[in-house]
């Protein structure tokens, strides 16, 4: 028995990546890694008590040797005796239908395949060939792209998918060995002319930087793959703590709104993993690259609980905190506020919250609620967006202040400030910009002049968009 196999065996036992009487899926593409890693469980089968299922996935890119790897993994998976599937995914034409970057593409419908052939095949186990080399160039990788996807350092050895569990136990071997065990076996394979061009940034850091890394210690890679192990032993733990107080963090269940007060309350390492969940939480399945940059401007947000901060994110939300209340909105869906008479009843949603204007006196019992009291003749307030001209006499002042000054002053983005609501008595007269400033005259106690209250209600609408 030569060092993978006992590498393998004995890594596999560690880790309890599998159990007996599992069903194993294998994502096979017919280079050197994925056919190494098929031989030796179809050798190894019979003692780890593993049903195996081969799957090979033809992304359509290279027109007959694409064609010719599928024919050369269903003969070898036919030689060993290994159940098998193929299947072609046109990606040349998803990428002109769709966009999209080609390795992107290629390994989301990949794994959409894996999943289903999993499925099919009642398998609760996807392997996949990544080495411990891999895992030191995806660790190099997202050190230089700053990206923090889930904060995992690198590729863990098992991570759970929608039907079960994804494992990596190569990661316990080096390519170098891999490639001793296919010269020693007699396994065959192909190789995709893509994994030589300098067009990728994976395959330029495989070429200049590993060498180097090597001909320092030829075990490096091995001891990335370790270090990535016992960073996410902890990570893990660390993260479970995350959403737990992630959960009792948020205002209302099922919403992303939360108070930045509570938020800070928690340890540096919590608050971090808090801010990716957040992240992820808002990104739910969409192509977004999380970036260390980005995590620490959101953290950094929510270090104070005075004024109104915004702060862009990417696909067109907002992130604001209001005082001490922070939640997140999509400005295309926000970016046209309706007018709405709201004397006689609630208005809709704007920026969180909900109004209405009663008599003083019939204030309702409603969770959540601010009062403002005040005194006015008019009989109809409206809730709107800014118009020219409109002003609000402050508190202290002797003029009117225009609304766009008071903006520009509060630092609202120019492109949230004509869709920013405010409430109107009559046609003009300004008495509040929610979030910003109340106007002169209105008091938080009821007066003896006051004749009407103005409810403001703050509401949960910021999905958290998770299933």
């Amino acid at each position: 028995m030569d060092s993978y196999e006992q590498t393998m065996l004995a890594y596999l036992t560690k880790q309890q990546l599998f159990h007996k009487g599992d069903r194993l899926v294998i994502g096979v593409s017919g280079g050197i890694d994925s056919m190494v890693l098929l031989h030796f469980l179809a050798q190894q089968r019979s003692q780890l008590g593993v049903g195996l299922t081969a799957v090979h996935v033809d992304h359509m890119l290279r027109g007959e040797q694409s064609a010719e790897d599928s024919h050369f993994v269903e003969q070898q998976c036919k030689l060993w005796d290994v159940p098998y599937e193929l299947v072609q995914i046109p990606v040349p034409a998803i990428l002109a239908e769709k966009g999209g970057n080609t390795q992107s593409v290629c390994r989301e419908e990949r794994y959409r395949i894996f999943e289903i052939v999993m499925e099919q095949t009642q398998s609760t186990v996807l392997v996949t060939a990544h080495h411990a080399d891999d895992q030191l160039e995806t660790v190099l990788m997202d050190g230089m792209r700053g990206s923090l996807k889930n904060g995992a350092f690198g590729m863990r050895n098992k991570r759970p998918i929608s039907s079960g569990s994804l494992v990596r136990p190569q990661l316990a071997v080096t390519k170098a060995e891999i490639a001793r065990y296919a010269e020693l076996n007699k396994v065959p394979h192909r190789e995709d002319p893509s994994n030589a061009s300098d067009a990728y940034t994976r395959n330029r850091i495989r070429k200049t930087l590993l060498p180097a890394m090597v001909a320092e210690n030829p075990r490096a890679a091995l001891h990335f793959s370790e270090l990535a192990e016992q960073i996410n032993e902890d990570a893990a733990f660390l993260q479970q703590l995350a959403e737990q107080a992630l959960e009792e963090l948020l205002i209302s269940p099922g919403e992303l709104v939360i108070s930045a007060e509570s938020f800070r309350s928690h340890p540096s390492a919590l608050q971090k993993r808090m801010v990716l969940l957040l992240l992820n939480y808002l990104y739910d399945g969409k192509r977004v690259l999380i970036t260390s940059h980005l995590a620490e401007q959101v953290r950094e947000l929510l270090q104070s609980s005075s004024g109104t901060v915004f702060l862009h994110l990417p696909q067109n939300y907002m992130m604001i905190r209001q005082y001490d209340r922070v939640f997140f909105e999509n400005q295309k869906e926000h970016a046209e506020l309706q007018r709405a008479e709201i004397s006689q009843c609630w208005s809709p949603p704007a920026r969180g919250c909900r109004y209405r204007v009663l008599p003083a006196g019939e204030e309702p019992q409603e969770e959540n609620a601010v009062f403002w009291y005040f005194h006015s003749e008019e009989t109809d307030f409206t809730l709107r967006g800014r118009k020219p001209g409109d002003r609000i006499l402050l508190a202290g002042m002797s003029q009117a202040k225009k609304l766009a000054r008071l903006m520009i002053d509060e630092k609202v983005p120019s492109q949230q400030r004509d869709g920013w609501p405010i409430i109107v008595a009559g046609e003009h007269r300004v008495l509040l910009v929610p979030g910003l400033r109340a106007a002169a005259g209105l008091s938080r106690t009821k007066r003896s002049e006051d004749n009407r209250v103005l409810v403001e209600q703050c509401i949960d609408y910021a999905k958290r968009g998770r299933n």
